[in-house]
């Protein structure tokens, strides 16, 4: 018997992140066996000292325990931390957090309470489908390509990516396949199949990579996918088949090879790099001019912008990048290293792009949690109403890839309770599910291959593994297809696309050669998004033991079911009502059998 008990998405009501003037009352349950001379609630916002309340003892229906509550009213937004004091005659306790684990002695954290305001409006018609990732340079060739320099066009599609390097030995990214945004327009009908609500297209502006992420002028699509002309056709008919496009946004840093910096000496501007008279000076930090400057992560083909300059309102101002583009019809961004932009230029981004659209959609990368995040010294406001409409989930790719590859329930749990916890709901269902990016290892790849593999390998999974590895996928996408969110797919991988870490995860899709049941399989789950409860439903996790996950998506009376075993035992459970398995059919209610490796997803 624990002698303190308090789970916040169950002793705080009302749960999760809440809104001002909301009143919340916190109940902590104490032993009847302990003496108690008094027990406190302490909370502080970000940079206050804490506030002590006494809390009320009250009777409890559990014999074992009394209950101490106390209510809080928020009057305005921001992070507060609290924890619990609880005093005896010769002791004083403090219950902290970790993990949604009951604590009894000093540990990492508090408890987070995130109160926003009221969230940004977004289009809501995202969440009936899924977000489909195309790299552009590699998904799709159709037309004519013309190269230019310094880049190289590999004319044979098939040919397998590799690491390239220039004279010094350092990693460029110069071989491009061709893909391009024509050939994104022509599979409109094939992201209609999928069931695609969202098209989120790696950086299009011109750039001396395949990648892009180099931008050498952000007023410009880079001619090897087309032209402004065909961008304004693509989000012109993926809107008349009810599709919105989403770009990337790099806005930390741009290319040292560009019309900013123009380090090569390429362009026809005077460059940072070239006069310290040059228009584009001081959005660059240097030192010993020109040949130091702060660049992204050391890399010094990545010079770093300086929000405090001309280049803030270049990107985010009157008549500025941001606005050019949203006036095409964008539905909104996805904001490249978003850890890096401080708080002032990310609410400029956010705003801009809400006042061209009130129903704009933007998105950050984050690889943690992103509630409470600090990056450089600043407590980020990703969540506190006016700023991200949804993050990157990496927090719950990991969840997923641990539990299907090694039956990992607890990992899962705690993701799904923190998010619950300390994300807004808005923030909870507009969440960018992904289990792998161009960034990280291909989900198929991941699961299948063994653990001495090395990411950053070209490994090829066996005939065997690659058996499993489809099996293991299935799970992990039912996973991604039913928790709060929106499923994100990496092109490629809903047919079969194999590839460790960058480069090889971004190879070309392979058009002719597609695994087409595991096509079909991303297909019917696609279908399911039109579920309603998936698209805003509670979710309850039912069971989470030994490898067995079972948990429902409830909206009123409507139910989604589903359990999956990657335990080594077979696990029975009851199903209530009368239920349809949706991949068979079948009507299923009663006692239920579910062997190791196997799933179950239920509708009404």
């Amino acid at each position: 018997m624990e002698n303190f008990i308090f789970n916040p998405l169950f002793d705080k009501k009302p749960a999760g992140a809440n809104t001002p003037n909301t009143p919340i009352t916190y109940t902590l349950r104490v032993s009847k066996f302990i003496n108690v001379n008094g027990v406190y609630l302490c909370m502080h916002r970000d940079g206050e000292c804490d506030r002590r309340t006494p809390m009320e003892k009250v009777i409890s229906a559990d014999p074992r325990y009394y209950q101490y509550v106390a209510e809080i009213n928020f009057e305005s937004v921001g992070h507060y931390w609290y924890h619990f004091e609880v005093e005896g005659d010769n002791f004083v306790k403090l219950i902290r957090s970790e993990n949604l684990d009951v604590v009894e002695s000093f540990a990492d954290s508090d408890y987070l309470q995130l109160i926003y305001s009221t969230p940004s409006v977004s289009d809501e018609n995202i969440r009936k489908g899924i977000i489909y990732h195309v790299f552009v340079d590699r998904f799709n060739r159709s037309g004519e390509v013309i190269p230019r320099e310094p880049l190289n066009l590999v004319n044979d599609w098939e040919m397998p990516v590799e690491k390239e390097y220039d004279l010094n030995n350092e990693r460029v990214n110069r071989n491009c396949y061709g893909g391009n945004l024509q050939g994104v327009i022509d599979k409109i009908p094939y992201f209609k199949k999928l069931n695609v609500s969202t098209l989120y297209l790696s950086p299009i502006f011109e750039a001396n990579s395949s990648h892009k992420y180099n931008i050498a002028d952000y007023s410009k699509v880079d001619s090897m996918f087309g032209d402004e002309d065909k961008l304004v056709e693509l989000i012109s008919k993926c809107k008349k088949n009810k599709i919105s496009v989403i770009l990337d946004g790099v806005f930390n840093h741009t290319g040292s090879d560009s019309i900013y910096f123009n380090k090569e000496n390429r362009y026809k501007s005077i460059g940072a790099y070239q006069s310290q008279t040059s228009p584009y000076f001081n959005w660059y930090d240097f030192g010993n001019y020109p040949y130091e400057y702060s660049t992204w992560w050391g890399i010094k083909s990545l010079p770093q912008t300086n929000e405090n300059s001309g280049f803030f309102d270049y990107i985010a101002g009157e008549n500025g990048i941001l606005e050019k583009y949203m006036n095409l019809g964008l539905l909104g961004f996805r904001l490249d290293v978003v850890d890096e932009l401080s708080n002032n230029f990310m609410k400029a981004i956010c705003r801009k792009i809400k006042d061209v659209n009130k129903k704009g959609f933007v998105v950050g990368e984050v690889w943690e949690d992103a509630s409470s995040k600090i990056a450089y010294d600043e407590r980020k406001e990703y969540f506190l109403g006016g700023n991200l409409d949804s993050v990157t989930n990496y927090p719950m790719k990991n969840a997923i890839l641990e539990f299907v590859k090694w039956g990992n329930t607890q990992n899962f749990v705690n993701t799904i309770n923190m998010i619950k916890d300390q994300y807004p709901t808005s923030i909870q269902n507009n969440l960018m599910n992904i289990i792998d990016t161009h960034d990280t290892v291909r989900a198929l790849t991941y699961l299948g291959a063994p653990d001495f593999m090395s990411e950053y390998e070209d490994y090829r999974l066996t005939e065997d593994e690659r058996v499993d590895a489809i099996n293991y996928l299935k799970m992990a996408t039912l996973l991604q297809y039913t928790i709060m969110g929106i499923p994100t797919v990496f092109y490629g991988d809903e047919v079969g696309m194999e590839g460790t870490k960058d480069p090889y995860c971004r190879g070309t899709y392979p058009w002719g050669h597609e695994d087409l049941t595991m096509l079909e399989w991303y297909e019917k789950l696609g279908n399911l998004r039109n579920n309603d409860v998936l698209t805003d439903g509670e979710m309850n996790i039912k069971f989470a033991e030994d490898g067995v996950l079972i948990y429902e998506r409830v909206k009123g009376d409507q139910k989604v079911f589903v359990a999956v075993n990657r335990g080594h035992e077979e696990v029975d459970f009851t199903v209530a009502r009368s239920m349809k398995n949706y991949f068979t059919g079948e009507n299923i209610s009663g006692n239920v059998n579910l062997k190791p490796n196997s799933y179950l997803l239920l509708v009404d």
